[in-house]
């Protein structure tokens, strides 16, 4: 691309530079800036190009700075984020501390944030900690791209607002357009009118990976399939003077290895290039940024490209300081934008779109404390994101509306269009033994609405070296209500391995099958509190190995009370925030047990970050049967990567116990928001006791010190460690599921 910019002839275009400068019949801007004298009108075309495309922000900055006007803006995907940035009426500065503030790994990932999902969500992601959920709505179907594109809609919601619906771009403070591509026509589409917001988000639909941006019968991708540089856009809006910024990339190394992701990249390249030449050669002014050394996903390199921008611009100074103003005219330049500038109003009422009336009223009633005060958007922002954190909707936006002379928000929902129902797949290599690894694959299949709004049908199934299935029937008393009711069934089959000293001897199988009843409330997206019964049967069948605990079976019943409340930051690995379980039960039966017996439990964490990549935690749990000892089969157990990394799982079988855990997490580095999120490396300290008089239990108290590094994936956690203890005890591990 590089080489093709060089054989542009400059000196004629210099040469038509001059002339249309010197045109005393060139018409005013079309904007009706009532300039005093005339001029020849400028407009700006912006390429996109991703992350490349902030660099735009740098030309902007150094036009601003010299004093250059510009009079019609016009651009594709990351362009037209930056030109409708500037056409509502930011400058150069405001729009670089604007991007700024952008978390752009958060933006690409499009992940809800763990706090703001409602319980039951958070329920999913602590048990299927990965990204890949798909639909059975009308067959089995797939969402249309890795991003809904919810994060930068809110994005684009915010600049947009105070422009929410506008007869005709050319009513922005600096007249804009930018293009999108219909994928039912094949067409390039210029956006001139209607919702500001929207076109943006139709023109950033880049394929696959942001959703694609639906609207009657249209389908909106990312524009630079067909017209990545819009000169002749810009044109027809009536510039005298088309000034084009391109974004130079690195050619291709035939001798690379290329993944298939990077095939389909280069591909779209191709494709684009060719569309840009054309523009380069119908522009007037080239500016070329130098941005070879950096790619599309270079987000986290924003200022040095931001810089290169400035530098472009700077590059072509002696050709573009012809169009400067001076400081009189140019005071009169920015007052006229400043006019066109449209006030915020404060929103006398808030509607919701989108979805069923009576979830919608309920969405409008949590809203009202944004009515009669100035918009907080970032309060705004995090209330869209929790109706997202709903699990029925892709995106929640916000605009304004006028009803009966009144000013309000209108709050646009999308629900899911592959779903419900919803399912959660679930990959699991569990190497706690890694001489023994074994292989699990399930889901968990969430029906909606099910008897009424709010209701819920949850099927977990799974197969493997641990198979069963397990469903619940959650039903809220009423839509808005916390009180709700949850009949339950299960059966499920796993492995249960024996120790003795240290050695893994026999290896039983567990099953259990039998079902529950619960009634409970649901306090806030963080707390919930159940009592029920639970009856079944329980048997315990050794299948190799010497025994060691003799074969029981027999029915197994309880009331329990468990309340659990969650307010850490992240399913997989928390940073910040505290976590605490608790669950008391009292046993009617249970196999081989002499006796009724009550058990208590809690399970807490508290997690506090101590800089940008550290935090300190405390893990502690504790379970007891009040001193009850004839309990058939043992309650509780220790041994695994998160009870005593160093012990096999379930090695310290006991009906008491307590465990301490404090630890050390750092984050080593962030993976491709495509591929996950971040690196850590986690350390802790382990010392527990389990006592009791069973042949199992041990009187020492056992402890280890466990090192682990955790890559968080989009098909889960993937973790690699190892732990060193007393008595011998010292076991590597790798594990795909979750960590605490």
């Amino acid at each position: 691309m590089k080489s093709q910019l060089r054989l542009t002839p400059l000196a004629v275009l210099f040469g038509c530079l001059v002339a249309a400068a010197q045109d005393s019949t060139a018409p005013p801007p079309s904007s009706g800036d009532g300039h005093s004298a005339r001029r020849p009108t400028i407009g700006l075309v912006l390429e996109g190009g991703g992350a490349l495309g902030l660099a735009h922000v740098g030309v902007l900055r150094w036009f601003e700075d010299n004093h250059i006007p510009i009079d019609y803006a016009a651009g594709t995907s990351m362009g037209g984020l930056v030109g409708g940035l500037y056409s509502t009426g930011m400058s150069g500065q405001e729009i670089y501390r604007f991007v700024q503030t952008i978390n752009w790994n958060k933006v690409l990932r499009n992940e809800t944030p763990y706090r703001d999902r409602s319980y039951r969500r958070k329920e999913d992601r602590r048990q299927y900690p990965n990204d890949m959920e798909f639909g059975l709505k009308g067959g089995v179907n797939f969402p249309s791209g890795f991003n809904s594109g919810h994060q930068v809609g809110l994005i684009l919601d915010r600049v947009a607002l105070p422009y929410s619906e506008l007869t005709s771009f050319n009513e922005l403070p600096t007249p804009f357009r930018c293009v999108a591509t219909d994928l039912v026509s094949g067409k390039a589409i210029v956006f001139d009118h209607g919702s500001l917001a929207e076109a943006l988000r139709a023109t950033m639909s880049l394929p696959a990976i942001f959703s694609p941006v639906r609207r009657d019968d249209r389908i909106y991708v990312d524009g630079g399939l067909l017209e990545n540089l819009p000169v002749d856009v810009v044109r027809a809006m009536g510039a005298d003077i088309v000034i084009a910024v391109h974004l130079e990339t690195a050619g291709l190394n035939p001798r690379v290895a290329m993944s298939a992701f990077g095939v389909l990249q280069r591909s779209i390249s191709v494709v684009v290039a060719v569309n840009e030449l054309a523009s380069m050669q119908r522009a007037d002014v080239l500016i070329p940024v130098h941005t070879e050394e950096f790619t599309s996903t270079d987000y986290q390199a924003s200022e040095k490209i931001i810089a290169l921008g400035f530098s472009g611009a700077e590059e072509r100074k002696q050709v573009l300081s012809r169009f400067a103003l001076d400081d009189a005219e140019w005071k009169q330049y920015m007052a006229q934008r400043e006019q066109r500038k449209r006030p915020l109003p404060i929103p006398q009422f808030v509607e919701v779109r989108g979805t069923a009336p009576v979830i919608a009223m309920g969405i409008q009633q949590g809203l009202q404390d944004n009515v009669g005060k100035p918009v907080d958007f970032p309060g705004l922002d995090r209330e869209m994101t929790e109706i997202t954190g709903l699990g029925r909707f892709s995106t929640a936006g916000f605009q304004l509306a006028r009803r009966n002379g009144q000013d309000g928000l209108l709050v646009h929902t999308q629900e899911k269009d592959y779903a419900p129902p919803t399912v959660n797949p679930l990959f699991v290599i569990d190497g706690s033994d890694y001489t023994d690894t074994r292989f699990d694959l399930g889901a968990r299949i969430t029906l909606m609405d099910l008897g009424g709004f709010g209701s819920e049908w949850r099927t977990d199934l799974i197969g493997g070296s641990v198979y069963g299935i397990a469903s619940e029937y959650y039903h809220p008393l009423s839509w808005l209500s916390h009180f709700f009711i949850a009949p339950r069934g299960f059966a499920r089959s796993e492995p249960f391995d024996v120790y003795l000293e240290g050695n893994r001897i026999a290896t039983y199988r567990e099953h259990n099958y039998g079902g529950g009843f619960d009634f409970g409330v649901a306090f806030s997206r963080f707390s919930e509190l159940r009592f029920g019964y639970q009856t079944g049967y329980e048997s315990l069948t050794r299948e190799i190995g010497t025994p060691e605990l003799p074969n029981a079976s027999g029915r197994q019943g309880f009331a329990r009370l468990r309340h659990v409340i969650d307010h850490t930051d992240d399913p997989v690995i928390p940073r910040n925030g505290f976590r605490a379980e608790s669950e008391f039960r009292l046993y009617d039966s249970n196999p081989d047990a002499s006796e009724h017996f009550p058990s208590g439990e809690i399970r807490s964490g508290i997690f506090h970050s101590i800089s940008a990549p550290s935090s300190l935690f405390l893990l502690a749990s504790g379970g007891t049967t009040f001193g009850r000892e004839g309990t058939g089969i043992p309650v509780f157990s220790l041994g695994g990567p998160t009870r005593l990394a160093a012990y096999g799982v379930n090695e310290l079988l006991t009906n008491q116990y307590f465990l301490f855990q404090p630890g050390y997490i750092h984050r080593l580095t962030t993976l491709p928001p495509l591929l996950g999120k971040n690196v850590y490396l986690v350390t802790d300290y382990e010392i527990g006791k389990a006592y009791g008089d069973l042949a199992t239990a041990d009187s020492r108290l056992p402890m280890d010190g466990n090192v682990a590094v955790l890559f968080q994936t989009i098909l889960g956690p993937i973790v690699f460690g190892g732990a060193v203890g007393d008595s011998g005890h010292h076991k590597f591990y790798f594990q795909l599921g979750r960590f605490f």
